[in-house]
């Protein structure tokens, strides 16, 4: 799939079938989120993996699973991330977010579905995964097969004019 069609298509699935991914879509998926850019090349990111019973502990989490058969726990050290109190606290947030969506869009493009999941209790995932405590927890990515009737999509967009600006905000 060309990358403007992936970027195009992609949307957050909320219908997933039974169906389990195979460990090669699983791995092309991890591989996205490990070539993601980070700040000052740190890659603090921290993936868990949650499969098969691991999944009765993400509904302890969320009510945003929405029948994925695969959530993988988007997280980072930080220990190992970059810093710079002028423009941010910490780069690790920003870095999560690269790589979730890098993993998001390769997803897309093996036909799979995804939801990024910000909808969760951080102390709840911290006691139930055993999350030592210089791992932040970012987001989860729910990950399967899109059921024949993935709905809702959405498909409305703000035109660019009403969104790029040119120079100042003036």
């Amino acid at each position: 799939m060309e990358l403007t069609d992936v970027i195009k298509d992609r949307y957050s699935c909320r219908r997933f079938t039974t169906e389990q991914l195979t460990e090669e879509e699983l791995n092309s998926i991890l591989e996205a989120g490990r070539l993601a850019p980070s700040a000052i090349n740190r890659q603090p990111w921290r993936f868990l993996v949650l499969e098969g019973d691991d999944l009765d502990r993400v509904d302890e989490c969320t009510r945003c699973r929405y029948g994925a058969q695969t959530a993988i726990l988007v997280c980072f050290d930080r220990e190992e991330s970059a810093k710079n109190p002028d423009v941010t606290p910490d780069y690790g947030w920003i870095d999560c977010g690269l790589a979730l969506m890098q993993m998001a869009l390769q997803a897309e493009d093996l036909g799979l579905g995804s939801c990024i999941v910000g909808a969760y209790d951080p102390a709840v995932a911290t006691e139930v995964f055993a999350i030592p405590d210089n791992i932040v927890t970012y987001q989860f990515l729910m990950l399967g097969h899109k059921d024949a009737d993935p709905a809702p999509r959405h498909f409305e967009r703000r035109p660019l004019e009403e969104i790029v600006l040119r120079g100042t905000f003036d």
